[in-house]
C-alpha cells in the first residue's frame, strides 16, 4: 500500500515537472508541520486558492474561482472519463494494452521518472529512459489507469486521452460541475519545451499553445524519426529557473471551484470506479471514524495543488480543492503535511476553524 509520502512523491514527480535546483523562495514558515502550512497559507493569501467544506455545514474559501496552473490535479478528469467509459461499456479495463502504445506516450524525460516507477512497479523491465525492453509485453488497461493516478504517469494520462477524446472527458467533467476543463496533452508541454521551435509564440492563445502541443505530441507517438530527433535534443532543455517558470505558467489551468466540484461529485457516487481507484493510495490513512480517504495532487514549478475527499459512513463527505503558487522545491517536498493538515480540517472542526482563519 502507497503511504502519503510515497504519493506526493509521485505527484511531486509525474505532473510534467522538472525538478530543477535553485527554484526556490525568500524565508519562509517552516512547512515542516501542519501549522506551519496554515502559517505559509496565511502569509500568501494572494498565491492561494481553496474551497473546503467538510459536509458537515461548515465551509470556507479564499479566491475559490482564479485560475491557476492545474498540474496533475487535472488528471481526476481523465480519471473520471475512463470511469464514465467502463460504467457505459465503451472501456474493458481488462482490455490488454500493448505496453510500446503506452511508452509511446512518454518522451523520455519531464515526469520525474513517473513512468519508469510505473512500469517497475509492474515488473515491467525497462531502459534508464522508462521505455520497456519488451514492446509487446501486454497490460491490463486498468494498470493505466492505476498509474495516472498513483504514480502519476504522464504517459498513462496522453493515452487514455487519445482513447476517450477530449468531448469524452468534457462530457465527463461537466457532469461533476467542471466545464471545459483544459485538457491539453501533457507529452505536447514538454515536447515544446525541449523543442521550442514547434511552440508558439509566448502570450499565445491557450488553444493556439493545446493545438500545437498535441501536434507534435502526435508526431513523437507516430514517427520513430521523431522520436529519435527528440532523444537528442532533451539535454537542451532550459535550466534556468525563471526560464522554467516562465514556460510552466503557461500550462493548463483552472479553479478550486472546477476541481471542487468533480472531487465532490467523485465522493458523492457519480463516478464509482474513479472512487475506487482515488481511494487506494491512502486506504492506511483514513481518520477514524471515516471509511475513506479520496486524493489527487499534483505539482509544477513554484505550483502545487490537491483535491481530495473525506468520506464517513451514512454519507458524509467532506472535500478539498487546493491550488498554491509561489511554493518552494522544500515546500513541496513537505506536501504531505499540507494533505494531513487538510484531512485533520475536513475531520475535526478546531482545525477546520484554524484553516479557516488562516484564509481570512
Amino acid at each position: 500500500m502507497l503511504t502519503r509520502r510515497h504519493l506526493l512523491a509521485g505527484a511531486a514527480a509525474g505532473s510534467a515537472a522538472l525538478m530543477l535546483p535553485g527554484i526556490a523562495s525568500a524565508a519562509q514558515p517552516d512547512t515542516t508541520t501542519e501549522q506551519g502550512w496554515l502559517d505559509w497559507i496565511a502569509a500568501h493569501r494572494h498565491d492561494v486558492s481553496v474551497l473546503i467544506d467538510d459536509g458537515a455545514g461548515r465551509r470556507a474559501a479564499r479566491n475559490p474561482d482564479v485560475r491557476r496552473v492545474m498540474a496533475s490535479s487535472i488528471k481526476v478528469v481523465h480519471l473520471s472519463a475512463y470511469a464514465v467509459a467502463v460504467a457505459e461499456g465503451r472501456l474493458d479495463p481488462k482490455e490488454q494494452i500493448r505496453v510500446g502504445d503506452w511508452d509511446a506516450h512518454h518522451p523520455f524525460v519531464g515526469d520525474g521518472r513517473a513512468h519508469f516507477t510505473a512500469l517497475g512497479r509492474l515488473g515491467i523491465p525497462c531502459d534508464d529512459y522508462g521505455i520497456a525492453k519488451d514492446p509487446e509485453h501486454r497490460v491490463p488497461l486498468a494498470r493505466l489507469a492505476e498509474a495516472m493516478i498513483f504514480f502519476s504517469d504522464n504517459a498513462a494520462t496522453d493515452y487514455l486521452r487519445t482513447r476517450l477524446g477530449d468531448p469524452a472527458l468534457q462530457r465527463a467533467a461537466a457532469r461533476g460541475g467542471w466545464f471545459r476543463p483544459d485538457t491539453r496533452s501533457l507529452g505536447g508541454e514538454i515536447l515544446m519545451l525541449i523543442m521550442p521551435e514547434y511552440a508558439p509564440p509566448p502570450g499565445s492563445p491557450a488553444a493556439v499553445r493545446r493545438a500545437m502541443g498535441d501536434t507534435v505530441a502526435r508526431r513523437f507517438v507516430a514517427d520513430p524519426a521523431f522520436r529519435a530527433e527528440v532523444f537528442a535534443r532533451w539535454p537542451e532543455m532550459p535550466s534556468d529557473p525563471d526560464e522554467v517558470w516562465r514556460w510552466f505558467k503557461g500550462h493548463g489551468q483552472g479553479s478550486a471551484s472546477d476541481l471542487f466540484a468533480l472531487h465532490r461529485g467523485i465522493a458523492n457516487g457519480l463516478y464509482p470506479t474513479a472512487r475506487e481507484i482515488l481511494a487506494r493510495p491512502l486506504a492506511g490513512s483514513v481518520p477514524a471514524g471515516a471509511s475513506e480517504v479520496l486524493f489527487k495532487g499534483g505539482n509544477l514549478p513554484r505550483s502545487l495543488t490537491m483535491g481530495l475527499s473525506v468520506r464517513w459512513p451514512g454519507g458524509r463527505s467532506g472535500t478539498a480543492a487546493v491550488l498554491l503558487t509561489g511554493v518552494s522545491d522544500q515546500d513541496t517536498a513537505n506536501a504531505t503535511l499540507l494533505i494531513e493538515a487538510l484531512i485533520s480540517a475536513l475531520s475535526d472542526p478546531a482545525r477546520f476553524a484554524a484553516l479557516e482563519r488562516a484564509l481570512r
